[in-house]
């Protein structure tokens, strides 16, 4: 994959059989009823898993076509292509597909934001959007709660991508 040289002539295969689908070497993607299939992206370096998104037939087509991860917000409804606004982008090194075709995984490297700051790619300003873990209810009492597995932000959210969105625009 060459980061913005498109290939338009890619085309997704039928899915036709079981063989085909987990045995063969085309690429059958199985979206979801709401044409979306779920994307884990990890650190090509590290292993280290950066954000889970969801891409739809569109997003998934460009990432494979031009190398930069794309992805489908659900949230906002419309395509979104990875660091085009905060500069954090993603360049795909590896793409893998799980044995049903209904999951992937990219594995990427990072560039850094444009604003200044580490390679990161959480718009909260982590590393990764995994940056914390929950402590289940026998460590913290009666309910679960959060701890920071990240102890610093690579990156302030603020200069990258000014005020902080509404709690209801997430």
């Amino acid at each position: 994959m060459q980061p913005d040289s498109p290939n338009s002539t890619w085309t997704f295969a039928s899915r036709l059989s079981v063989e085909q689908v987990e045995e063969g070497h085309e690429l059958a993607p199985k979206f979801d009823e709401k044409g979306t299939i779920p994307c884990i992206t990890r650190h090509a370096a590290t292993g280290e898993i950066l954000m889970f998104a969801y891409m739809n037939e569109e997003a998934l087509r460009l990432s494979l076509e031009t190398g930069l991860a794309h992805y489908w917000s659900r949230s906002r409804r419309k395509l979104w292509k990875k660091g085009e606004t905060s500069g954090l982008r993603q360049i795909i090194r590896r793409f893998l597909v799980d044995d049903d075709q209904d999951c992937v995984i990219l594995e990427v490297t990072l560039t850094r934001p444009e604003a200044g700051g580490e390679e990161a790619s959480c718009h909260v300003g982590y590393r990764s959007c995994f940056y914390r873990e929950i402590v289940p209810s026998t460590e913290a009492g009666t309910t679960p709660v959060l701890r920071f597995v990240e102890e610093k932000k690579a990156f302030d959210p603020v200069a990258v991508y000014g005020d902080t969105p509404n709690p209801t625009q997430l």
